[in-house]
Formats: structure tokens, sequence, C-alpha cells
């Protein structure tokens, strides 16, 4: 009988290879992925967003411009001023489409429209009292003329942001947080807000020489309290006999008074009432 050859029969084995080094890569990443999904994230939560943005939402309604706010920030422009030292600059929005404040030396005050578009605000050209400060003069000019170029405002939580279509914007911290320290004041000097009611009658007082103050009282509906003198200036309140006034002021530390002087400086905010006298 004719010898065939010994035939080895073996198991054919479906082949691992890839088909192409494409295919081979993506059966690595595939796996490796599935397992990252799987894994819990570090800190048991969810993985934060790297460099997230402040997510507080901007608040563009009528009602948002409202309150007494604070500059803190000029930006936008190569020749931004700086802050002048130890000077408080501030804007009240009323409802009643008025703004009041303070420009570094003198009161400002002016009308203001919201709209038509969402954000918008028209701001005209404020008047001012007439006084002279040295130290934040060419800053309060610069301040003026600035203010009615503002088309835009926002209010993000505290802070509200005034901006031009040149790319400007005034930064503003919300007043209601009373008692921050100046810039530029050493120690634990602080600025003050207060409102008082002042009568309609001076009443004679002593300072250097004889003369009148004004008489005043921390804000009471009942009548009772007493009214105290008033020795120091009130910059852009004035004061007519026969009214009742019932006013916001806002005070700063004054560095070095002289002897006979207030150790710190009132501006008038705001008028809440004028009532004449019974």
């Amino acid at each position: 009988m004719p010898l065939h050859p010994f035939k080895i029969m073996t198991q054919s084995r479906p082949s691992l290879r890839p088909a192409s080094f494409a295919t081979y890569v993506a059966t690595l990443l595939v796996p490796a992925a599935l397992l990252a999904g799987c894994a819990a994230p570090t800190g048991g939560g969810t993985s934060p967003t790297s460099g997230a943005a402040d997510t507080t939402a901007a608040a563009t309604g009528p009602a948002d411009i409202l309150g007494t706010w604070q500059l803190v920030k000029w930006e936008g422009a190569s020749d931004a001023p700086s802050l002048p030292e130890g000077r408080v600059i501030n804007l009240t929005f009323n409802d009643k489409g008025a703004f009041s404040g303070t420009g570094g030396c003198n009161r400002i005050f002016g009308q203001y429209t919201i709209g038509p578009g969402k954000g918008q605000v028209t701001i005209q050209p404020p008047a001012a009292t007439r006084m002279a400060c040295a130290d934040s003069m060419a800053f309060e000019s610069r301040y003026l003329k600035t203010l009615p170029s503002v088309t835009r405002f926002e209010r993000r939580d505290t802070q509200l942001t005034l901006s031009a279509p040149n790319g400007e914007t005034l930064t503003y911290a919300s007043q209601t947080l009373l008692n921050r320290p100046v810039a530029g004041a050493s120690g634990t000097t602080r600025t003050e807000d207060r409102i008082l009611d002042v009568d309609s009658q001076m009443a004679d007082c002593v300072g250097v020489a004889p003369r009148k103050c004004l008489r005043v009282r921390t804000a009471d509906d009942t009548g009772k309290s007493q009214w105290e003198l008033w020795y120091a200036h009130i910059d852009g309140f004035e004061w007519k006999p026969g009214v009742e006034y019932r006013v916001k002021i806002h005070g700063e530390p004054v560095a070095n008074p002289p002897a006979d002087a207030s150790s710190m400086r009132w501006t008038l905010v705001e008028v809440l009432r004028e009532t004449p006298a019974r």
C-alpha cells in the first residue's frame, strides 16, 4: 500500500492582526476611553471646567441701575486717568430719571434715560457746583466729559459697569455696603454714609466765632429725637429756611484738618424729602 505523506491537522485560529495601523491604534484607544469615562472624578464631584469664567448673569433692566455706586475702576483708554487719592467718586440713579453724585471735587447732577434697547442708557451732560480742588480738577473735567459718551450699562451682583462705544468702561461698586475704607487713607479711617433730618431753622452756635448752624438728627419719623447742632458744611446742599429736609450724605475723612474744622468732608448724595415746616 502506498504511503501518503503524513499531514498534521491543526485547528485554524482567527487572525488578531488588525487590517491597518489606524485600526490597531483605535483598538487601543477605545478601551482606554471607556475606562476613563467610568472613573470617578477626583474630589467626589463633577469635574470642574478649566478656566471657567464668572457666570454671574448680567442684569440690564431699568431697576438694575438704581442705587448709589462708587467708581472703583476706569479702563479701556490708553490715557484713562487714575482715581484721585482720598476722593470718592459716586453716582446715584433714582427712579425718576435723575442722577446725582460727586465728580471728585464738585457735586454733579443731571438726567438719564434707559432704552430703547436692553442695557442701553443715555446720560445727559451733568451740571456741577463750582468749587475748585487742585488735586482732582483734571480728573473731574475728564470724568464729566466721559459720562455723556456712555451708551450701555450692566449690573453683575454688586458691580455696575458703564461703557462707551470707544471701549472705555467705568466700573462702580455698590455703596450699599457702608463704611468702606477710602483709597489712600491711612490707618483705620473710614468713610461714612448717613441719613439725616434737617430742621427748618438754624440755631446759634460758636466755632472760631459766633455763627449759625444747621440743626439735625438721625432720620426719625416719630419726631421724638432731639435736634443737634451740625457744625460741618455739606457740599451741594442748599438749605432754605422754612423747609424740613431728609437727606442722604456721604463723609470722607480729611487729612490733617484745622483745629476748628470737621475731620470729615460731607457731601450731599440725595435729598430724600422736602417738607414745608408746620
